[in-house]
């Protein structure tokens, strides 16, 4: 229970693990979820890899940002901060055409049929869950390798965004400038560590989905892409007025 005491906010023990906790929960915000949502393929490692890559690149942004508030008194205005939200919606939207442009290239299509007394109706299908006769060029598809810098990139723009000015300038207050970097680096930590959790929960049911279900993962896809790019409209419109005080 002392122990519990002595990490107060007014302690740097405290401070420190306040950035840690800080950074895990940061992960967690809806922007940060539909991205990392658009990257939800292939196997739980890739996953979790892509998860710490995005944390990576989100600390490599605040670490920068952060140290140009403390050691040389960089300001983010308002129109700035808008302006990176804003970019963030773009990329949101980008992701989820990408999905969309995946899923096309996958043999995901809708179309409409009828049969018995049914009537018109819209059928969601795969050509990935064909059971029946095929080609083997059916099969052919991309195995991703090496480190996935495209995760990285994506936490490099939403650590340039929204909140990150805010860790930015409560690091600022830190009164060390080491201290205040050392929170940063921590929120960053925090932030890899809270990423690559959600990829390993995200893991689990696509490991254990049956393989006859590859429907419902194709409509997961287009729903995925639906909410990325929906969330990114709506983070343009709310941050474009503002934003355009820029130019």
């Amino acid at each position: 229970m002392e122990f519990v005491n002595a990490l107060t906010v007014s302690s740097t023990p405290g401070f420190l693990l306040l950035g840690f906790l800080l950074g895990v929960l940061h992960a967690f915000e809806a922007d940060h979820l539909a991205a990392l949502g658009t990257l939800a393929s292939g196997s739980p490692r890739q996953l979790i890899l892509r998860g710490a890559a995005w944390g990576l690149g989100h600390t490599m942004t605040l670490v920068l940002l952060s140290s140009a508030v403390v050691l040389f008194s960089f300001v983010l205005t308002d129109a700035a901060a808008a302006a990176l939200e804003f970019a963030v919606g773009i990329m949101l939207v980008l992701l989820g055409a990408d999905v969309l442009r995946r899923a096309r290239k996958s043999g995901l299509h809708v179309h409409v049929h009828s049969h018995g007394d049914m009537g018109p109706h819209i059928h969601l299908h795969s050509h990935a869950g064909r059971t029946g006769p095929h080609s083997h060029d059916a099969h052919d598809h991309a195995h991703p390798g090496g480190f996935p810098f495209k995760a990285m990139a994506i936490g490099l723009v939403h650590g340039a965004a929204g909140s990150a000015a805010i860790i930015a300038l409560a690091a600022a207050s830190a009164g060390s400038a080491w201290v205040a970097l050392a929170y940063v680096a921590l929120v960053g930590i925090g932030s890899i560590v809270g990423m690559a959790a959600i990829s390993a929960a995200i893991s689990v049911p696509i490991l254990m989905a049956p393989k006859n279900l590859r429907w419902l993962h194709a409509g997961a896809r287009l729903a995925v892409a639906a909410i990325a790019i929906g969330f990114g409209i709506f983070i343009m419109a709310e941050n474009g007025a503002l934003a355009m005080e820029l130019f």
